[in-house]
Formats: C-alpha cells, structure tokens, sequence
C-alpha cells in the first residue's frame, strides 16, 4: 500500500463531533475499561510433554507465558482516550504512536507474517457439527450462546486427560486448549468467558499452526478494541488483548513504568512486566494519567526499547523484517479490517519522522455468520500475502456446513462414515466456493499459455460438475415397479442364489451419489427396447445356473419364423406331437405375451401355450 496514492482520499471533519485526523483533541470517556481476556485457568490446564511439544512447535507457545498480567485499568483507561479510529494512531503533544508487528512479535511471541488468519463462513446451527469434528465432543444448549462456547466447558471437558488416553483423546485435547488460549488472550470476545470456534478449522494441522499470521490477526483486534472504546456511548468492556497494549505501554513510555519488573530479557517480553496479579505499589487514578499524557513530550518515549534484545534467542517464526512491519497494509482477521500505517510512527523504527500521509477511509464491517470473508476482503488479503512473500493457498479445510451431525468420539451415537465418492462431491463444492477467490487473485496475472488453457479447463469442469440425481432414478425405479404391478398375476422376482440379499434389488439407483462414473445398467433395470443387457462372462454362468426351464428356453431353442402367428404355433405343436394339456397349468393372456417378449430377447420363445409356474 503506497501512502502517497491515498492523498486524494482525505478524512474530513464529521457533522457527528468526531474529531478530524491530526488533532490532539482526546474524548473523555466515563467510566474505567474492563478487559474482557480471562486467563487465570490456563494455568490449572494439565499438559504433557507431548502436548507441551506441540503447543510450541504451534508458535502460540509463549502466550501461555503471559497469563495473570496485572492490568493497570486507570491506565488503560487514559491511554484509550487518546486513540483516534480514523488514523489508527494514539495522538501525542506533536506526535503520535501505535503498537506495530514488530512490538507483536517480541512481546508476545508469536508469529506476524504467513497466511491471514480468515476460513469459511459458519453458522449457529454448525457449532456443534465443528466441534464434534475437531473436539470430539459438542458443548450443550447451556454451554453456548449466539454461537460462542463457554471458556469454562472447554477447560472441565479437557483440561485433564484419562489414565489411558488414545491419540484422539490427546489431539482432542491439545487443540480445545489452544481454542482457549487464542480465545483468551489475543481474541477475547465483548461476552466475557466465550470463544468463537470459527477458529477451530485453522487448529486443524498442528504441523500448520505456525504458518498463519496470529500477530496480525492480534493486532487488527486491538486496534478494532481501541477504537470502539473511543466510540461515544461504547461498552465499557476492552476488547483486544490488554496485555499486549499494556506491555507496550511499559515498553515505550517509561513513566508508566512499575517500581520493580523482572530482568528477564528473553522473549516474550511481556513477562517482564509480569508479576502474577500481585500489587506494584500504589495506583494512581484517571485523571492523574490524563494529566501526564497531556505533557507527554518526545524526550519521554524510548523509542528504542528492544537494543538489548540478543538476536539469537528470537525464534524463527518470530522475526519480520523492517520491510514488512514498516509499510502499509491490512489487518485481517475475519470480518476485521484494520488500516496499518507505521509510516505516521517513523520513530519507533529508528527513523526520521516526515510528512503524515493521509489515511484512506474503510469501513468496519460487524460478524455475519452468512459471509465469506475471505471474498468480501480478497484484493487486501492478497495486498498482505504480496507483502509477506506469503503464497496464496486456497484453504483446504474441511467443510464447516456439511460436517455429520453424529458423535465422533466419547459418544454414544455411531460415527458417520463417508465414502470416497461423497468425500470427492465435498472436495469439488470446496473447490467451486473457492474458485472466486482464486479468479480475483489471478485477476491481471500474466499467465504461459498452456497455464491459462489449463486453469481455464480445470475452471469449467468444476463449474459445470453435477453429483448424479440419485432421486431421479428412484423415480424411474417406481415407476418401473409401477408398470410391472399392472399385471396381479406377476410374482415378486426372488433372488438368485449368485446375488447378494443385502444388496440392494433395484440396481437402477446409484448407490454412490455425487461419484464421477459413467451409469451401468443392471441386471435388473428396467429394458426400454425389448433387450436384456448383455452380462460379463462370469455374472452370465452363474444366472445359466439358476435360470428357470422357461428361462431357458430362449437360449436353446431359435425361432425358424415368427413365433407369434397361429400357422407357427400349430404346426410346432404337430411336429412335437404333444398334446394341449390344461391340467396344472393355466394359458397366458395378451399381456403376459407382451411381458415375456419384454424379458426375452426378440421375443423368442414367448408363446401363450407356455406354461407359467407359479
């Protein structure tokens, strides 16, 4: 994101109060914040060496290192009141500041760049099919709430695992504990005590925790936070996580400082000021921090707080270059959007404070449970993978809509089973709800030939791909047995002994719906043009085996003429010599005529003179 392209589109003074971009003018809000982040029973959660391992191998590791941080609520409070949602910047005597990725990643420890933290849309009704798929277990009608699950059924179902836990048990239970540690300190929701579980799909692959840009998603939620706490008659809760901004403040501005801090120089450096919720000497109140922000000057800020920061010790899914922490860009995390512009801090990156570029207008988009995201905001989701050489992968997720609704494990219902037929139709939907995100994407990109008739191909395919109407041919089975009933004479058709009884009768429904096969008719469907189909070699020896003698007659015997003329049939009689005998047998009517010469081929041997035996 360039900054000088965005001069023309300026913020102007609102007819609502709203202060315009650059003033110092701050709005006094009443009332003292409360964080809505809850962490204390994090540190209750038992986890065992393998769980430990994966947790950091996640990169989210270091955030269970800053739970219990004493929060300074007056001084959250006044520092709120100098933040201004039009520029994403707090406002200074002659400057302003703001947490950066930088500040992200070295305070709390965890990764800023790689894939923006977005996924499907989901709704209320998919909560407890997600949870079943990827916790084994689904919260009660008590448990949630607007699609949200109690912090607390999370920590009683999982914090602990049996005596003789199976892999399930312990993946279950490794990942409803990053839930809760996410849920609880970078995402915290304005419902103190729930978690969204739309995060669960991105905790799917331990070994691709570490790919997404958790620090970013963070950030955009603070500063999503801080800019409705700016906002007149707002909640008084803080959403975002107080930790992070509290740290920061620590970090920058020296005055705020406690009296004591640990001389802990490893990362995160929110342990630093971490002292378990234990008391830091006496508190000063609201005004009294409004008063110093108000003569806050350049020579009070530290604009260099990370110098004895031993390069060594930072983890590798930690470091950002200045590049990428120094220009402008979006913040992304689902319906969260939020402008990022370090070039109004320059200071705090070791540079010359220039001009201050104006900040383009966006609007803040509020949760709907019905939208994809990650459409609605393609062109700035691609602007940030460009800008963190971060490729772009469609999400390959399982579909959050069309999970089963049974029980996986630990309950009592039977697990749903798919096929591979079903799970290929699933993966093609996917595909297809996929292909606008990748053809906005793609959108301008000089492509080879043959890579364009190939993306073009693949396109089409996709788009017009239809499972089989199964229901279709249900229909056309009934109305089958329909025309086969018009006769009362007809038995039911008993099975051949080379069949399969559990098999299904009527071959003419798919028994794998949504399966990219050509139809085969079956034995059994039903013949539109007087012919049974031809059966393989082996299926054809077995139905020799238990064909019935009038079955059979039409294999043996071939017609000299047509059958169906009384001079035919008089003169066979004569030759054979066998008399016409009515005793145990009944003759055939017209319609049974026409029947058999439905199920014989042309016709031969189908004479009225045959016996039925019933």
């Amino acid at each position: 994101m360039n900054p000088s392209a965005h001069d023309q589109t300026t913020q102007q003074q609102k007819p609502n109060g709203r202060r315009a971009v650059g003033s110092s003018q701050t709005w006094t809000r009443y009332g003292v914040l409360l964080p809505s982040q809850q962490t204390r029973k994090l540190k209750e959660w038992v986890l065992t060496d393998e769980q430990q391992q994966v947790v950091n191998a996640s990169g989210l590791g270091h955030l269970a290192l800053t739970t219990g941080f004493t929060i300074d609520r007056s001084l959250l409070t006044a520092f709120c009141e100098r933040w201004n949602n039009e520029t994403n910047t707090a406002h200074f005597m002659g400057f302003e500041m703001a947490p950066s990725l930088r500040d992200v990643s070295y305070i709390l420890g965890i990764p800023v760049t790689g894939h923006v933290v977005t996924a499907e849309p989901i709704g209320d009704e998919a909560v407890n099919r997600m949870c079943l798929h990827y916790l084994g277990e689904s919260p009660g009608s008590g448990e949630q709430l607007c699609g949200l699950i109690r912090l607390t059924w999370l920590y009683r179902k999982f914090h602990q695992l049996p005596e003789n836990p199976t892999i399930n048990d312990i993946a279950f239970s490794t990942r409803a504990y990053l839930l809760y540690l996410v849920g609880s300190t970078l995402f915290p929701d304005t419902m103190r005590g729930f978690v969204s579980p739309r995060y669960l799909p991105l905790l799917g692959d331990f070994r691709k925790i570490h790919e997404y840009a958790w620090g970013a998603a963070a950030l955009a939620h603070l500063y999503r936070g801080l800019s409705v706490a700016v906002t007149p008659n707002a909640t008084t809760q803080f959403l975002g996580s107080a930790t992070l901004l509290m740290a920061w403040i620590y970090e920058y501005i020296p005055l705020t400082q406690p009296q004591q801090k640990n001389q802990n120089t490893l990362l995160p450096r929110a342990c630093r000021w971490n002292f378990g919720g234990t008391t830091r000497g006496q508190r000063k109140k609201v005004m009294e921090w409004r008063k110093d922000f108000e003569q806050l000057q350049l020579s009070d800020v530290n604009w260099n707080p990370y110098k004895d920061i031993n390069p060594a010790i930072v983890p590798g899914y930690c470091i950002a270059a200045d590049n990428i922490c120094h220009s402008r860009t979006w913040l992304i995390s689902f319906n969260i959007k939020e402008v990022y512009v370090p070039d109004r801090f320059n200071r705090q990156f070791g540079r010359e404070q220039g001009r201050l570029y104006q900040v383009p207008m966006w609007a803040r988009r509020t949760w709907s449970k019905g939208k994809d995201w990650r459409v609605e905001y393609a062109r700035e989701i691609e602007d940030f993978h460009q800008l963190v050489g971060c490729r772009f992968i469609p999400c390959t997720e399982a579909n959050i809509n069309s999970l089963p609704s049974e029980s996986i494990a630990g309950q009592t219902t039977t697990r749903c089973s798919r096929n591979a037929s079903q799970n290929f139709s699933m993966m093609v939907e996917d595909l297809k709800n996929d292909l606008p995100v990748i053809d906005r994407y793609l959108e301008g990109q000089v492509l080879p030939e043959e890579v364009a008739s190939f993306l073009e191909r693949v396109s089409t395919m996709i788009k017009t791909y239809s499972p089989p109407q199964s229901n279709e041919r249900k229909d056309e089975a009934a109305q089958s047995k329909n025309v086969r009933a018009k006769n009362p004479r007809k038995r039911a058709r008993k099975p051949s002994l080379s069949e399969d009884p559990s098999s299904p009768q009527d071959c003419g429904v798919d028994r794998y719906a949504g399966a990219l096969v050509p139809y085969q008719a079956g034995k059994c469907d039903r013949v539109l043009d007087g012919t049974v189909p031809l059966l393989n070699r082996g299926e054809a020896l077995k139905e020799n085996e238990v064909m019935d003698p009038w079955q059979m007659s039409h294999l043996t015997a071939e017609s000299s003429g047509d059958s169906s003329l009384p001079e035919s049939r008089s003169r066979r009689r004569e030759e054979s010599g066998t008399p016409r005998s009515n005793q145990g047998v009944r003759r055939s009517g017209r319609m049974c005529v026409q029947l058999k010469m439905f199920k014989h081929r042309d016709g031969v041997g189908a004479e009225e003179t045959n016996p039925i035996f019933l």
